[in-house]
């Protein structure tokens, strides 16, 4: 007997094949850090606070917006939680917190950087 081969419907929406879902976030430093590169300077720094957050980080884009932000992916979903122990917060504002407390790194101040919760868009 002869089958038909049906091919199955395309569902419009993004699709992980690494056994969870990341979270993305954009760091905005407050200031150009394209010569920010040491291993004490003010990137590795920001992404070794981000780690210290019992969180694994997939990958990160390169600088954008003059050299001022950088795009992140998380491993595993993080929603809102007490992550700080007091107040309930998006995960993203946390790394804010974290962030601004470092201070002044390599003579950036990171007092007014940002984190914002991103999606998942391939332009």
């Amino acid at each position: 007997m002869a089958q038909t081969k049906v091919n199955p419907v395309w569902v419009d929406e993004e699709k992980f094949f690494i056994g969870l879902t990341p979270s993305f976030v954009e760091v905005g430093f407050g200031a150009a850090v394209n010569a920010k590169t040491g291993p004490s300077s003010t990137i590795q720094t920001v992404i070794h606070a981000i780690q210290n957050e019992n969180v694994t980080i997939l990958g990160h884009s390169a600088l954008y917006d003059t050299n001022q932000s950088m795009a992140i992916m998380i491993q595993d979903e993080k929603g809102t939680d007490t992550w700080d122990g007091s107040s309930s917060e998006t995960f993203a504002a946390h790394l804010e917190d974290v962030i601004q407390a470092l201070g002044s790194v390599d003579g950036v101040n990171l007092a007014s950087a940002t984190v914002t919760a991103k999606t998942f868009e391939l332009a």
